[in-house]
């Protein structure tokens, strides 16, 4: 097992650490509470704030754009049109409302009336063509006016100066008319100008009517693609408050009233950073003066904690002497807490650590590390015990002559490689390496511990499955060198236990499985076959493999013929580590995939593996 070095962390990084996030937590959570409820007493003063400034324009509004149409009414009466229209005194009577309405440019109605405040419109550069050629232009919003629509128009970007045209339906000798009003939002302007809030009169259409942006205004600005005119058109609501996001991701805190049945709107907003600002600069100063404190904190933690890390360090020390094997050490700690207990479990760790040492010792006799968990654990018998495995030979073929071929380092460098393979299939099936023997491998199956014979059968089985395909992957690598090996397996009733001298010993199994096996392995190559299990393995796990029966052979030592058979395939590879692998169905299949050819049993040389094999015609 590989030693693990622990990260040191200073009792003082511990204690300055759990300070600065308990500090951290505190801060936190009140700040965050604190600033939760100002923040929220902000948005409620800023959302009344809005809406009283809203409805304050809104009425502001309404006022005015009342006071146009009354007066446009007035001056209307007051008017003879037609040939006797010469009337002085009906005349000076509309100049006096010209006087008391200033910001009236024109009265007009295109199909018998023009009413034109001549100063003014000289003041702005206009003349009476001015108007006709506007008045032809929105000849489609005049039907409208004459079907009883009220349209607000920004007529600024078409006289180049701030004017607002008004459309209203009019009755004249029981026919309606269409009038036009044209005027100046200057002073309405002036009214909604409201520092941090802005104020915009807008139509249906989303044009700017009023604005304490002149310039929006002349440039004919539209909103109607934003996010809070979506909001406007969609809502019912005559009069409404909200906050909202817009494309950018910014919030504001918005209110609107709709005048003149929708066709005019006063929004007012303002932006959210601009509502918290105080608050978001309070806060960041606070975080300074949170920082102040977070590190006179560290200081005061960091001269206390001295206090700990040292008698700690002669602790500290004394483990160093303990680990280089000076177990008799003298620790001397005056502090009268749980340092000077932890100092006396150390001076009485000596004792242990010789045992340990002891135990290491013995588990370095052993090559497999589930065996020395269980001699640790005393689950092992000294002497030996009857155990009932599966037992895998798996070895090379002629890796003679083509180890011959390579250098020293590169023969090591193949069989490091084949071996990790090999081992990898075994311990992904629970089996154990039992021992190296030159490029063969014993491999055991419940010993020292196993699950069932039938259990611990299949997965020597679908162990050697595994290392067929991963031979197949390694003799990919080998630029054209084809590696074979053979597999036997053989199932039974062994001794299991430890072997050697008091210097060296080892785990293994002992008996006639492990030998059969052993046997079985050797009789591949005769029968043209990379796995061959004993008569016993298959009665075990028959219902679960694809296999064929072999010509039987006789052992030497033993009167009756061995049956072996050849496993070809897992019946059923589903939950197996062979799941995503595909098998072959037949001997034949895996003949031709190995590249071996089918024997002719007649001509096989039973002398052959010094006579111990005999074929059974």
């Amino acid at each position: 097992m590989k030693n693990r070095k622990s990260f040191l962390i200073p009792i003082a990084v511990k204690l300055i650490t759990i300070s600065t996030i308990i500090i951290l937590v505190t801060i936190t959570v009140s700040t965050a509470v604190v600033s939760g409820i100002i923040r929220n007493d902000v948005r409620i003063t800023a959302e009344n704030n809005n809406l009283s400034l809203n409805q304050h324009a809104a009425s502001e509004a309404e006022i005015f754009i009342n006071s146009i149409i009354t007066n446009t009414g007035l001056i209307l009466n007051l008017g003879e049109f037609g040939e006797n229209s010469a009337n002085s005194t009906k005349s000076k009577k509309q100049n006096d409302i010209f006087d008391s309405m200033p910001n009236i440019a024109a009265i007009v109605v295109p199909s018998f009336a023009k009413v034109v405040n001549q100063q003014y419109l000289q003041s702005l550069g206009l003349t009476e063509n001015d108007i006709d050629r506007f008045i032809q232009n929105e000849q489609s919003n005049f039907e409208r006016a004459e079907h009883g629509e009220i349209i607000l128009l920004n007529a600024s970007p078409f006289f180049n100066c701030n004017l607002t045209a008004l459309l209203m339906p009019v009755e004249f000798a029981d026919t309606q008319e269409a009038v036009l009003a044209l005027f100046s939002c200057e002073s309405l302007a002036d009214t909604f100008s409201s520092g941090t809030n802005k104020v915009l009169m807008v139509n249906s259409y989303g044009d700017v009517i009023v604005s304490d942006n002149l310039s929006q205004i002349l440039d004919g600005k539209n909103i109607g693609n934003t996010k809070i005119f979506s909001i406007i058109e969609k809502s019912q609501s005559r009069q409404q408050q909200l906050i909202y996001t817009d494309e950018n991701q910014n919030e504001y805190f918005a209110s609107f009233s709709k005048l003149l049945n929708g066709e005019l709107c006063i929004i007012t907003q303002i932006d959210g950073e601009i509502v918290f600002e105080a608050l978001n600069r309070a806060l960041q100063q606070n975080k300074w003066l949170d920082i102040s404190i977070l590190c006179a904190a560290i200081l005061f933690v960091w001269f206390f904690a001295k206090t700990i890390t040292f008698p700690v360090e002669t602790l500290k020390s004394a483990a160093q002497k303990i680990k280089q094997g000076e177990f008799d050490v003298k620790i001397d700690v005056k502090s009268h807490d749980e340092l000077s207990l932890l100092a006396k479990s150390m001076q009485n760790m000596s004792t242990g650590l010789a045992e340990r040492e002891r135990l290491k010792e013995s588990f370095g006799r052993f090559t497999n590390t589930q065996i020395a968990e269980k001699a640790a654990k005393g689950e092992l018998k000294l002497g030996g015990e009857k155990r009932y495995i599966s037992v895998c030979f798996a070895d090379l073929r002629n890796f003679t002559a083509f180890s011959e071929k390579l250098q020293a380092e590169e023969v090591v460098r193949f069989l490091n490689k084949y071996l990790e393979r090999m081992i990898g299939c075994i311990g992904t099936t629970g089996g154990n390496v039992d021992k190296f023997i030159g490029d063969a491998i014993m491999a055991v199956w419940g010993a020292p511990s196993g699950i069932s014979p039938k259990q611990d059968a299949l997965n020597a089985i679908t162990a050697a499955f595994l290392m067929r395909y991963a031979l197949i992957e390694l003799n990919k690598t080998l630029d054209g060198h084809q590696i074979k090996n053979g597999c036997g397996i053989s199932s039974g009733e062994v001794i299991a236990g430890q072997i050697g001298s008091s210097e060296r010993m080892e785990y293994t199994v002992i008996g006639d499985t492990v030998n059969l096996a052993s046997r079985i392995e050797a009789i591949n190559k005769q029968l043209a076959t990379d796995i061959l299990i004993s008569e016993e393995t298959f009665n075990l796990v028959k219902d679960e493999i694809i296999a064929e029966e072999m010509p039987a052979f006789f052992v030497k030592g033993k009167e009756e013929a061995i049956r072996l058979f050849a496993p070809v395939a897992l019946k059923n590879t589903a939950g197996t580590p062979l799941q995503d692998i595909e098998q072959v169905e037949n001997i034949e299949q895996l003949r031709n995939i190995l590249g071996y050819k089918a024997p002719d049993f007649t001509k096989v040389d039973i002398n052959e593996e010094e006579k111990k094999y005999k074929i059974k015609k």
